[in-house]
């Protein structure tokens, strides 16, 4: 038997000889902090992607390298809940930042949420928490304004009013279950991606007081009534409960395809249900439809992915929503070719996974409120 004993004097879990590693690669990126052999540097972060030193050694990444994005989010909870609950919604932000991680490809996780209790409901605390889980069921998750996550990060004006509004149970299921609901909204709220599931075609129903547009199950069903076949997009802002990737630019190339395929027909069933539609491109998606700014030139009809890459390399100001100039200042290698990428490269195909367990290492902050 063999003892294999590394010289970490000051017990951080990172050796000492990997230290004078990291120091030369911070101080060739000219980055002022240093590893210290002699402190315990497991919860600084010296590369400045919001993710700890020691979490990015454990999962494979660089801490003298901004290669993947921490997300924190402040967590506000409507109703006394019971110590049960609360580990349900931990671990459900423990699972969607899984999600989240294999839908960047490693770019992105949530490394931290600082949790209140019994929060009142409508208050002036209640609008100062990114997200706000009031205390009823529903049947759907809510994103009140997309990419104002940066809003809270930078500290600007208003940004009370962007947040992801969760519910005690969505459906019959507890947030432990609703995880790949919460990664979903996290799609809109931190990358400004726009939902696949419906197209942009919408309309205000006045006995209702409600919008309604065209979903993709809809027309899958009234097609069918046709003996027509129509597949939808493959990715988790269509069906966050069946899907974890978001489009690439392939995806559109065959989506629209099939919609400019069957343009006729979509148009003949949806103007007789009173619809104004009169070209396929009425039915593209909600996400295809947003414009944003890439470096002050505006950008439309993009995948989530190409989006998402746009919003974490260094290279781009990305402004969307009222948010102006975000950069998340991050290297990114989608090829894995030791060569930063300027650009997503072509003909993407995002990978299954990575499943590295990322979500254990979830910090949670906790309060207990008294409404």
């Amino acid at each position: 038997m063999f003892l294999i004993k590394l010289n970490d004097a000051d017990g951080d879990g990172i050796p000492f000889y990997k230290e004078l590693e990291l120091n030369k690669e911070l101080e060739e990126r000219g980055y002022s902090e240093r590893f210290n052999p002699k402190e315990n540097d497991m919860y600084g972060d010296y590369d400045g992607d919001g993710v700890p030193n020691s979490v990015e050694l454990f999962i494979g990444k660089d801490p003298a390298k901004p290669d993947v994005l921490g997300i924190k989010l402040t967590v506000a909870v409507g109703f006394n809940a019971n110590q049960t609950y609360l580990t349900q919604l931990i671990k459900g932000f423990q699972r969607a930042s899984q999600v989240v991680y294999d839908y960047t490809d490693g770019y992105a996780m949530i490394t931290e949420i600082s949790i209140k209790n019994n929060v009142q409901v409508g208050s002036e605390e209640w609008e100062s928490y990114m997200v706000r889980v009031k205390p009823e069921s529903n049947d759907t998750l809510l994103t009140y304004h997309g990419f104002w996550y940066w809003k809270w990060v930078k500290n600007l004006p208003g940004k009370e009013g962007g947040y992801v509004l969760l519910f005690r149970e969505f459906g019959d299921k507890t947030p432990d279950e609703y995880y790949r609901g919460i990664a979903h909204e996290l799609g809109h709220f931190v990358f400004g991606i726009g939902d696949e599931y419906i197209t942009h075609t919408c309309r205000y129903i006045i006995e209702s007081r409600e919008w309604e547009c065209i979903s993709y199950d809809n027309m899958t069903a009234e097609l069918s009534k046709r003996d027509i076949n129509f597949i939808q997009l493959p990715t988790i802002m269509n069906k966050a409960e069946k899907f974890s990737e978001l489009s690439i630019p392939h995806n559109y190339q065959w989506f629209n395809q099939q919609l400019y395929e069957l343009q006729n027909t979509l148009i003949q069933i949806y103007t007789d249900y009173g619809w104004d539609v009169n070209s396929w491109e009425n039915f593209t998606t909600a996400h295809w439809e947003i414009k944003f700014q890439i470096n002050s030139q505006g950008v439309t009809h993009t995948s989530a992915w190409e989006m998402v890459f746009d919003i974490l390399s260094k290279d781009y100001l990305v402004s969307f929503n009222g948010v102006q100039n975000i950069n998340a200042g991050l290297e990114l290698d989608l090829d894995f070719n030791n060569t930063r990428d300027e650009r997503l490269p072509f003909d993407y195909i995002p990978r299954t996974g990575p499943y590295t367990g990322v979500g254990y290492y979830l910090r949670v902050l906790y309060q207990e409120g008294s409404q």
